[in-house]
């Protein structure tokens, strides 16, 4: 099975166990505090981001429909300067349609077309979380550094903790961000930034006592599952 049917055959189990609203902030009330923590993480990341963000030029990588774009365009990055790929061509459409402005490509993260040092900021949520294969984020991250200038960014929104029994699943933890990101001879950790509580406590709070919700992330930071991790490029490294 190539790539692109993996992750087609990953996503169609996960909303398959989870049925299509899982992730829907109008119609499932688990997911609002969720979301704000992550958003909050997102923000907080970008203050380690030094460059004027309307001139910098953007990847994401396996953007899907574009769903998390709207957290950089409002800090004032503009569309015509983002591109986008993702593996499945089918889910670029609605990335198309939300960014008329924007690039979106068909493409395999694992071989970049892009030429070294495109990008002042390259940026993924929750990719590698989907990717339990090494050799697959080995190659991912190599790419993702080549790509991003000298002295540019990183912003990695992904998850930090394992679900345990699903092999489907592999969190980026910060012992496997240095290993992959080359983090102190290739780039340098910035920050990290916590957001969202693991899905089964943070969903339930959200739900039912969201009055608790970021009083248990700040008393018990161990039950923060979602990170966003900012890592600068070595300016040497070219």
């Amino acid at each position: 099975m190539n790539r692109e049917a993996q992750q087609k055959e990953w996503y169609q189990k996960y909303y398959g166990r989870s049925g299509v609203i899982r992730n829907d902030l109008r119609l499932n009330p688990e997911v609002l505090f969720q979301t704000l923590a992550y958003e909050a993480s997102f923000v907080r990341a970008l203050r380690d981001i030094l460059h004027e963000p309307k001139e910098a030029c953007v990847l994401d990588v396996g953007c899907g429909g574009g769903g998390d774009l709207y957290q950089l365009l409002r800090i004032g990055y503009d569309p015509s300067n983002i591109t986008g790929i993702d593996i499945q061509e089918e889910r670029l459409a609605g990335a198309q349609k939300l960014y008329p402005q924007g690039r979106f490509l068909h493409a395999d993260a694992t071989r970049m077309s892009f030429e070294n040092g495109s990008f002042d900021l390259v940026f993924e949520s929750t990719m590698f979380a989907t990717l339990p294969n090494d050799r697959e984020r080995i190659a991912i991250a190599a790419e993702m550094v080549r790509v991003c200038k000298a002295g540019g960014y990183l912003l990695l929104m992904d998850w930090r903790t394992p679900k345990p029994g699903d092999r489907s699943y592999k969190a980026l933890t910060r012992k496997e961000l240095q290993a992959l990101f080359s983090v102190g001879s290739a780039t340098r950790l910035l920050g990290i930034y916590k957001g969202a509580l693991v899905p089964p406590i943070g969903r339930f709070l959200s739900k039912h006592l969201p009055g608790l919700y970021f009083m248990v992330a700040t008393l018990v930071p161990l039950l923060v599952g979602q990170v966003a991790y900012v890592l600068m490029k070595d300016s040497n490294d070219l």
